[in-house]
């Protein structure tokens, strides 16, 4: 290795990361978020690698979702929105115990494990309903923890993700999923 190399190992993984990112049809803004690239080398990558493929990758314009409603909708979203928080708090990007959060911005390590809590995500659930911006928009709201709070069930023991401005609270998604399922099995 030449002494030069080194020098070049951060833009690479700013570069790695964006790639991944675009993959997962990541906007812009999210992208400069974590990486710090600007928006023409992020669109330039896109022309780059991705737009001409066999299966581009779509773009998303716009700024990204920051409404919480839609990740705790009905039983389902809620259920998901709880498997991808047990994966955020498990690769570190958020804590709930009161330990100070940890730093996003420009974190090319942490968005690597961002990245790697939604591709786990979307290997878990048959048809993810949560989209890598949805991901993004849960993270932060969690992190602010002024709207979506996490609670855990007092029958069945699962944590989940709850809106914390609706009332009445929404019940166990779990529960409720499992209610569902009885009573469309009783009605065959």
């Amino acid at each position: 290795m030449r002494a030069t190399d080194n020098r070049y190992r951060g833009e690479q993984a700013r570069f790695d990361l964006a790639m991944r990112m675009i993959a997962h049809e990541a906007r812009t803004g999210t992208i400069r978020y974590w990486t710090g690239l600007s928006d023409d080398r992020i669109r330039k990558l896109y022309s780059a690698y991705f737009k001409f493929d066999e299966q581009p990758v779509r773009r998303r314009r716009g700024r990204s979702p920051t409404q919480v409603a839609p990740l705790v909708r009905n039983p389902q979203r809620a259920l998901e929105s709880g498997v991808l928080t047990h994966l955020l708090i498990a690769n570190r990007l958020l804590r709930c115990n009161g330990e100070p959060q940890p730093e996003l911005e420009r974190n090319v390590r942490l968005g690597h494990r961002f990245c790697e809590s939604f591709e786990t995500y979307t290997s878990f659930v048959a048809r993810p309903a949560l989209s890598f911006e949805w991901a993004w928009n849960l993270l932060l709201s969690l992190r602010r923890g002024d709207e979506l709070g996490i609670v855990r069930c007092d029958s069945c023991l699962i944590c989940y993700v709850v809106d914390r401005l609706a009332l009445p609270r929404a019940d166990c998604p779990g529960c409720a999923a499992r209610s569902e399922l009885i009573a469309a099995a009783a009605t065959h």
